[in-house]
C-alpha cells in the first residue's frame, strides 16, 4: 500500500510539474508573439523621439508605465517621467494613514521601482514651455547652497501636473486648516490629532480642553465624509487611554454648504452615511458654509462662532498653480482644455490628462471628474493614442464609465454603488478594503497594508504613536 501511494504522489506531482511547465510555455509564447508584433508595428516609427511626462500621480505614472510596453525597445523613444517627489502616492489611502490603520509610508511607492525603460527625473517644476515643449525643473543642490536648474525638451509633452486644495478664497482657511491631499498631510492629520488629546488631558481650563477636543471638517464628498470618519473613529479609540478625557468632551463636526453627502452617490447611500456617522457621534452640518477661520476658531454663516483647534479642509480642488501659467486655453474650472484624444488643441505634440485638464464628456458641455479611476484610464489612453499618432494613426477619444464609486463612513462600515447596485455596512467596508487593495501597484506595498490592517484589527491604533511623513 505505501509503494502504491507513493507511486500515486510521484504522478500526481509529475503532472503537476507538466501543467505548470506547459502554463509557464505559454505565457513566454504569448509574451514573445506580443513582442514581436510590436516590433513589426514600431519598424518604421521615427528614431530618437523624446517623451516627457510631467507629473506622476495616477494618470502620469500609468501614461508611463503603458508607454514602456507600447515602446519597449530604447531605440523607439526616450520616455522621461519628472516629479517633486521619487514616489508615487496611493491617494485613497491617505484617510486610512491619517486615522492610525496604515502606516503613511505603506501608502507610497516608489518611482524607482517603475519599469527600467522608463528614466525618472526629480525637480519641482517652475515652468512649462507649451510651445517649444520644454520644462525647467529646479531641485536643491547637494552642498546645500542654492537651487540647481536644468531644462528637458521633448517631442511629445504630456502635462499630468495634478491639482492642489481648493480654499474658494475663504479667509484665514488657507493659513488656519489642515488638508488631506499629500502623504505629509495624513501624518500631520494624526499627529496633530494625537496631540490636541495630550493637550487636552493635561488642560485644567474646561473652555480650552473643549476647544482642543474640537474637530471640524470642511466638506461633504469622499475625502471630507472619508477624513471625517477616520479622525472621529480614532478619537474615540484613543479617548480610554487619557484619564482626563471623557469621550462625551469630544465634539466632531462635519460641515458643508452642499445640500446632503456624497453628492455623487444615490441619495438613499448618502442618507446611510448620514446616520452612521451621527451614530458614531459626529455633527453633520450641511447647508452652512465655513466663512472663515481664524487662530483657535471657525466662522459659519449667520455669524455663529466655534473654538476648535482642529480644522480639516477637505472643500474640493483646483488644478496646480503651475496651470495659470500655461501659454494655452483653460475651462472653466481653470483646468486645461482638451478634446476628446486628450490633446490640447493647436499644440501639436502636447497632451493634458488628470485633474490638471478638462476632458469633455462626448458632445456635452460636462467634463470627467478629478478621479483616481479616470486618471488611470486617461493615463493608459494618452499613451496609446500618442504611439498611433507617431505611427500616423488616428487617436481614440476617451470614453469611460466609473465602475462604481466607494467611501468608508466609519470603522467597519462604507457605502458602495457598483455597476448600480448599491452595497452598506460591512460587506462595502470590505469591498473597499478590497478594490483598492487590489489596485495598489506593487506587491511589496500590498503586503505592508495588509501587516498594517492585521495589526490594526489585534491591537487597535496606539495612541502614543507619532507617525513622521
Amino acid at each position: 500500500m505505501g509503494r502504491k501511494s507513493s507511486h500515486e504522489q510521484t504522478s500526481v506531482a509529475l503532472k503537476l510539474a507538466l501543467f505548470g511547465a506547459g502554463a509557464a510555455a505559454v505565457c513566454a509564447g504569448w509574451k514573445l508573439w506580443r513582442r514581436a508584433g510590436l516590433e513589426r508595428l514600431n519598424r518604421n516609427l521615427p528614431r530618437g523621439q523624446k517623451i516627457l511626462i510631467v507629473g506622476a500621480g495616477f494618470a502620469g505614472a500609468n501614461a508611463a508605465r503603458e508607454l514602456a510596453k507600447l515602446l519597449p525597445r530604447p531605440e523607439h523613444a526616450e520616455i522621461t517621467l519628472v516629479d517633486e517627489d521619487d514616489y508615487q502616492l496611493f491617494t485613497p489611502m491617505l484617510t486610512e494613514a491619517a486615522g492610525g490603520e496604515i502606516e503613511p509610508r505603506h501608502a507610497v511607492s516608489p518611482l524607482r521601482d517603475l519599469p527600467r525603460r522608463i528614466t525618472f527625473e526629480q525637480g519641482r517644476v517652475t515652468e512649462i514651455d507649451i510651445p517649444n515643449k520644454k520644462v525647467t525643473l529646479e531641485s536643491p543642490t547637494t552642498h546645500g547652497g542654492g537651487a540647481n536648474r536644468r531644462t528637458l525638451s521633448a517631442d511629445h509633452l504630456v502635462v499630468a501636473v495634478g491639482s492642489v486644495p481648493n480654499f474658494h478664497g475663504v479667509p484665514g482657511v488657507a493659513e488656519h486648516s489642515l488638508t488631506a491631499k499629500s502623504l505629509g498631510d495624513a501624518a500631520a492629520i494624526r499627529d496633530h490629532v494625537l496631540e490636541m488629546l495630550e493637550r487636552a488631558d493635561a488642560e485644567s481650563d474646561a473652555g480650552e480642553r473643549r476647544a482642543a477636543l474640537t474637530f471640524v471638517v470642511g466638506g461633504a464628498g469622499f475625502t471630507g465624509v472619508e477624513t471625517m470618519a477616520a479622525v472621529n473613529d480614532l478619537v474615540r479609540a484613543s479617548v480610554g487611554r487619557f484619564p482626563n478625557v471623557k469621550a462625551q468632551d469630544v465634539r466632531a463636526l462635519l460641515i458643508a454648504p452642499e445640500e446632503r453627502l456624497l453628492p455623487e452617490l444615490s441619495v438613499e447611500l448618502a442618507s446611510y452615511a448620514r446616520r452612521q456617522l451621527e451614530t458614531r457621534g459626529v455633527e453633520v452640518r450641511l447647508k452652512t458654509k465655513i466663512t472663515g477661520a481664524g487662530e483657535g476658531c471657525v466662522e459659519l454663516q449667520g455669524g455663529e462662532r466655534i473654538e476648535t483647534r482642529t480644522l480639516i479642509w477637505a472643500g474640493g480642488v483646483k488644478p496646480s498653480p503651475v496651470v495659470e501659467r500655461l501659454d494655452c486655453e483653460r475651462g472653466e474650472h481653470g483646468g486645461i482644455v482638451v478634446d476628446e484624444c486628450l490633446r490640447v488643441p493647436r499644440r501639436a505634440g502636447v497632451w493634458a490628462l488628470g485633474d490638471c485638464a478638462e476632458i469633455p464628456k462626448g458632445a456635452s458641455k460636462q467634463t470627467y471628474s478629478p478621479t483616481a479611476q479616470n486618471a488611470v484610464r486617461e493615463g493608459r489612453l494618452v499613451a496609446r493614442n500618442m504611439v498611433a499618432t507617431m505611427r500616423g494613426e488616428e487617436p481614440r477619444p476617451f470614453r469611460y464609465r466609473p465602475v462604481g464609486e466607494l467611501a468608508l463612513v466609519g470603522r467597519h462600515v462604507g457605502v458602495a454603488r457598483v455597476y448600480g447596485i448599491n452595497f452598506s455596512g460591512l460587506f462595502a467596508w470590505l469591498l473597499w478594503r478590497a478594490v483598492y487593495w487590489a489596485k495598489m501597484p506593487s506587491a511589496r506595498q500590498r503586503a505592508r497594508v495588509l501587516f498594517d490592517w492585521l495589526l490594526d484589527f489585534m491591537f487597535g491604533r496606539p495612541a502614543d504613536a507619532v507617525i513622521k511623513p
